[in-house]
């Protein structure tokens, strides 16, 4: 079975962007090494698109009305087991959905990137037999995530692989990969872990986005949750200063936008901007970020060696993901707006405090986690060698069991 002629299904979710970026960066890694067929698939839109919106709902409710109640949740199921009645049903929803697709697209390989584990469930009873693999996307491990029935485990750390074997999941079975990124992130790289001498440093992508190239600069992740409203007496600050100059990047929130286009339109020091897609360049050319703690996020920041400075944490994975980097000394994670805007002023007058962030966030740098994933699983899965000692087992799925 060469991996020229697989056919891989990834699995996702649209809780947030960020399960749906690392599926889209492995699929494009995927394709871009010969592999033909690489479907993505958001199991709940396609299986109970009206379940999927509440949850959605809930999901975006939990950043404003109810982060406590969603945290709650979070940590009591964070040691949840598969095997549970709440894993059992929790993870079998989707079942008939899934099926038909295993049946049209007969996968050799199938990766979630979203804890949505149904064929993990159903492996034994559908007779499946090939390779299951999951990527997790944040930094804190939950129970979600684990099963007896995953061939394969690529986790964002070494510290979340400790977590996993300590959960008594065999070492030969977890990789420590990063979270995947946009190849932009890697083509862009110019850290001084990783120096690339063919991208413009610093300095010039200042000096191209029109920006004063010897200030410092904040970047503001705005986003489509608001984060600015709670950090308004931030930029005030900021903007009363004479050497700094701030980004803010407002997603596709358009109210948001034109609010803040009027607020600082006079005020040079503010470029406000809404959808990009030069993440990687307006992180490159910053000194620090004000931003919300998701997985993919603080991936990039790692990679970009960008400090960050969070407010208020939604309990659950974000809150996790905060206080894993301040266990680093790689964020500055502040109850109220004062104390982010003491604790920032403070890292901008003393270079020394950025540095060493900068500093700690290099520790936690992995390799590019869409390649190394993607080089991996061909050479584990889908390389001749493999299929060599496969020849007598069929990889597709055995689906003529009745699903009830």
């Amino acid at each position: 079975m060469p991996h020229n002629s697989s056919s891989i299904l990834i699995v996702y979710a649209s809780y947030g962007h960020g399960h749906y970026q690392a599926a889209k960066s492995l699929q494009a890694s995927l394709l871009e090494r010969g592999v033909p067929h690489v479907t993505l698939l958001d199991v709940m839109a396609e299986s109970h698109p009206w379940i999927n919106k509440i949850t959605q709902f809930i999901y975006m409710q939990s950043f404003t009305t109810i982060p406590h109640l969603y945290g709650w949740v979070y940590y009591n199921t964070r040691k949840m087991k598969a095997t549970s009645l709440f894993g059992k049903a929790l993870h079998s929803l989707g079942i008939r959905s899934l099926q038909a697709v295993l049946e049209q697209e007969q996968p050799d390989l199938v990766i979630h990137t979203f804890p949505q584990l149904v064929l993990p469930t159903m492996k034994k009873r559908w007779q499946l037999t090939m390779p299951l693999v999951n990527i997790l996307t944040d930094y804190d491990l939950h129970g979600r995530w684990l099963h007896p029935h995953i061939d394969h485990y690529y986790v964002s750390s070494t510290d979340m692989k400790q977590d996993m074997l300590a959960q008594g999941v065999p070492p030969e079975r977890i990789s420590v990969s990063g979270i995947p990124l946009r190849a932009d992130f890697d083509r862009n790289l110019f850290t001084a872990q990783h120096p690339v001498t063919d991208v413009p440093d610093r300095k010039q992508l200042r000096i191209q986005a029109g920006l004063i190239p010897e200030h410092k600069t904040v970047l503001l992740l705005a986003g489509a949750y608001g984060v600015l409203k709670n950090v308004r007496e931030v930029c005030d600050q900021l903007a009363e200063r004479t050497d700094t100059q701030v980004i803010v990047i407002c997603g596709k929130n358009e109210s948001l936008l034109q609010e803040l286009a009027s607020h600082y339109s006079e005020h040079p020091a503010f470029t406000i901007i809404g959808f990009t897609d030069r993440m990687s360049e307006w992180m490159m050319m910053s000194d620090c970020v004000i931003t919300k703690p998701g997985g993919v996020t603080v991936a990039e920041c790692i990679h970009c060696e960008l400090p960050l400075f969070l407010l208020k944490p939604v309990p659950g994975q974000e809150l996790a993901n905060a206080l894993y980097l301040q266990s680093y000394q790689a964020a500055e994670v502040c109850d109220s707006s004062s104390a982010l805007a003491k604790r920032l002023m403070t890292a901008l007058d003393q270079p020394e405090i950025l540095q060493h962030m900068q500093t700690q966030l290099r520790t936690l740098q992995t390799p590019q986690a869409a390649s190394y994933i993607a080089d991996d699983l061909i050479e584990r899965y889908l390389s001749q060698a493999h299929a060599a000692q496969l020849r007598s087992v069929s990889l597709k799925p055995n689906l003529q069991t009745t699903i009830n």
